[in-house]
């Protein structure tokens, strides 16, 4: 594609004149085992420690397997060819998970300050590459989403937490402004580089992350970020608050003092819609969930997280209803949406709802 076409679409996205229409690779550049568990990053691993993701996996392996094991893994898992493919089904967006450790630096003393030397190195050439020649080749845009920040914002696999089951990310003080170098750091690196459209500022904060101390590291993220470039901010609030009129969310970091910044949700009607069946998933979200979109007041909702996944028993029929309910729903706002994740490792013709791959190749999700 020529430059100016994916100029053009940078722009129409920052604007609102276009959402973002995409998909997370989730499980490439912060280890998920539940959806990876056939790559060799796990290989040798006992289940019980790969579920608590790449920070103890790395521990329990060491660098010397390690290092190759993951590396094989980012070489294989995630490819041009996906790019190819995303962008053949009329996606303009992915979301890659990212951890703190990718910037190669830790210059936060306190805590832990050699925590990011566990990981396996190099991770930010696959970020590069993403970046610089595959999303440009295939007129794709970038949302880089920090996913996992040191001492952890919610003690889940996806965080890579040191301590399994426990956050310490607003606790100590150290651990903020490392996540602020973090995402100054990326947008630096990528800031003239056409695919680059912005950063997730942090993933799924759970309660136990102090509301206030969040809030303050969003306004110093776009303090720092806004001194040099204009990429789109996502700001997440605490995971259980998902709806238009949680806390004062919707009054914060307003335009026009602010710009460029979305709030972002993940929706998704799994954990604690146990028991629901079909019919009552698809009126949810022909009807409540539409209802929170129009009801919410505050910057341009971005979805970066759903999915048709259910333990609700589908047909082909339904599950395509309920997908199109979903999409028209999160179409109230300009901000748009990613579905997670793209696919699971090796899953060629699974029928995997989170697999938006399975589901767009048999024909469940039509874009």
């Amino acid at each position: 594609m020529s430059q100016s076409t994916l100029q053009n679409l940078k722009n129409d996205v920052k604007a609102g004149r276009v959402p973002m229409r995409g998909v997370n690779l989730g499980g490439w550049l912060v280890g998920e085992y539940w959806m990876t568990s056939a790559s060799p990053a796990w290989s040798g691993v006992p289940s019980d420690v790969a579920n608590h993701g790449e920070y103890k996996t790395m521990e329990y392996l060491g660098h010397a397997k390690g290092d190759n094991q993951f590396k094989q893994h980012r070489d294989t898992y995630i490819t041009e060819q996906d790019f190819r493919e995303i962008a053949a089904a009329n996606m303009n967006t992915v979301r890659i998970p990212i951890g703190y450790w990718i910037t190669g630096f830790d210059n936060q003393p306190g805590g832990d300050p050699n925590g990011w030397k566990v990981y396996a190195p190099g991770g930010i050439n696959y970020l590069d590459r993403a970046i610089r020649e595959w999303a440009p080749k295939y007129n794709l845009l970038v949302l880089v989403s920090l996913h996992a920040a040191k001492g952890s914002q919610n003690g889940n696999d996806h965080s890579s937490p040191s301590d399994p089951g426990n956050s310490h990310w607003s606790q100590y003080p150290e651990n903020v402004r490392n996540a602020l170098d973090c995402v100054e750091f990326l947008a630096r690196r990528y800031n003239n580089d056409l695919a680059f459209l912005g950063i997730g500022l942090l993933n799924e904060p759970m309660r136990t992350t102090d509301e206030g101390i969040l809030k303050q590291y969003y306004y110093d993220a776009y303090g720092r970020i806004r001194t040099f470039s204009d990429c789109m901010l996502t700001v997440a609030p605490l995971l259980y608050q998902q709806g238009p009129y949680d806390s004062d969310w919707a009054r914060f970091m307003p335009p026009p003092q602010f710009h460029g910044v979305r709030h972002e949700w993940h929706r998704y009607q799994i954990w604690g819609y146990e028991g629901w069946n079909k019919d009552q998933l698809i009126n949810y979200a022909e009807n409540q969930l539409r209802t929170d979109m129009k009801n919410w007041k505050g910057n341009w909702l971005f979805i970066g997280e759903w999915s048709i996944a259910s333990s609700a028993a589908f047909n082909d029929d339904d599950l395509r209803r309920y997908a199109r309910a979903q999409i028209a729903a999160f179409s109230e706002s300009p901000g748009g949406w990613t579905y997670w994740t793209w696919k699971f490792y090796n899953d060629d013709g699974s029928k995997n709802g989170w697999s938006m791959r399975a589901m767009i190749n048999r024909g469940l999700i039509q874009l």
